[in-house]
């Protein structure tokens, strides 16, 4: 079959938006009236209202990173808590969550950055794919706090997360991929604290230092663009930390490592995960690159619903482990806008959020 021939299929997720979680005020009334909205629409999943608790018991590095830099996450978590109170134990309360991705699973998701040099309008854009079970559809959510002297956030979340793949009004954009990888990132400060901390900064350089200062352990990437379009992936595993700059206005990031300390501790699943990403990773680089200084929103919509690789590539249809794609974000952060597949991008529309 080659790459245009693309069989029929059924819909796999059906037509539907994406629900806004709207909240505003202070950060500890932002906090509060999130966990209050989490609680009632989707009860018994408190698997991030739960690892919110964590904010309560910050280490002496990681609280004085947030203090420095973005005190009012602080409250604003403390706000979660007050409301969502501690961990819960008991099983009927708290479904088991989803098995954390093991290294060298399939599937994954497909992030990118594109410089006003490369688009339509001069104005940056950014964003990913989501590839998981069809059941996380279900649980999506676009979370917009407008917190009083602070940054607005603007984000596709689970239920509960406040970090989630999108960007603040800072200009700051930030999205995440799984990185296949034998180990994590042994020393340095808590990785979900740095990386939220991150999107405090006012360009990529200046969150890259705070990274290289202060180190981030565990296991994953995350490609930032700040509001001159300018991005960076920066990879944590046993091997470290690696940052990867953009080509000419173009950064796009996978699920393989790039740089060396990082992939000497790949390791991949049996079959052809590896080749998926790699794949993934090419195929948009040479999409973004054949459409330079046409790259519009519309237009990147259209590059991520192509089927090269059908069933997988970047559009997900089908994977070993049950993964396809079930949602699609593209970022104007400039223009405070957040626009919002629920699905594959091949089969539904947009939805559009604003800041």
């Amino acid at each position: 079959m080659s790459p245009t021939q693309v069989p029929v299929i059924a819909r796999q997720i059906p037509e539907g938006v994406i629900p806004l979680v709207a909240v505003e005020g202070s950060a500890y009334e932002c906090g509060s009236q999130y966990a209050d909205i989490v609680l009632s629409r989707y009860p018994g999943f408190r698997l991030y209202l739960d690892e919110a608790w964590s904010w309560r018991e910050l280490g002496t590095g990681e609280k004085k990173l947030v203090e420095k830099h973005a005190p009012h996450l602080i409250d604003l978590f403390r706000g979660i808590t007050d409301v969502a109170g501690p961990p819960r134990k008991d099983a009927a309360a708290a479904p088991p969550p989803a098995p954390k991705p093991s290294p060298g699973r399939s599937g994954g998701c497909s992030s990118f950055s594109l410089s006003p040099a490369v688009t339509l309008d001069g104005a940056p854009i950014s964003g990913q794919t989501k590839d998981t079970p069809l059941d996380r559809v279900g649980r999506y959510i676009v979370l917009r706090m407008r917190i009083t002297a602070a940054p607005t956030i603007l984000v596709l979340a689970y239920p509960g997360e406040v970090m989630g793949y999108g960007f603040w009004s800072t200009g700051m954009s930030l999205f995440r991929n799984t990185l296949y990888a034998a180990g994590p990132c042994a020393s340095g400060l808590n990785y979900g604290v740095v990386t939220i901390v991150m999107l405090s900064c006012r360009s990529v350089d200046e969150a890259a230092e705070l990274v290289q200062a202060h180190g981030r352990n565990g296991t994953g990437n995350t490609l930032m663009a700040d509001a001159a379009g300018k991005s960076i992936s920066v990879e944590t595993n046993a091997g470290g930390q690696a940052y990867i700059r953009d080509v000419d206005g173009i950064n796009v990031h996978t699920n393989h490592a790039l740089r060396e300390n990082t992939l000497a501790f790949a390791e991949y699943a049996p079959g052809d995960s590896e080749s998926d990403s790699v794949f993934r990773h090419e195929q948009l680089c040479r999409r973004f690159e054949r459409e330079r200084g046409r790259l519009a929103p519309a237009k990147v919509l259209a590059l991520l619903a192509e089927h090269a690789g059908y069933p997988l590539g970047t559009c997900k249809h089908r994977s070993d482990n049950g993964d396809i794609t079930t949602a699609a974000v593209i970022a104007e952060p400039t223009r405070g806008l957040l626009h919002v597949v629920r699905g594959q991008p091949c089969c539904n529309w947009p939805v559009t959020y604003s800041v």
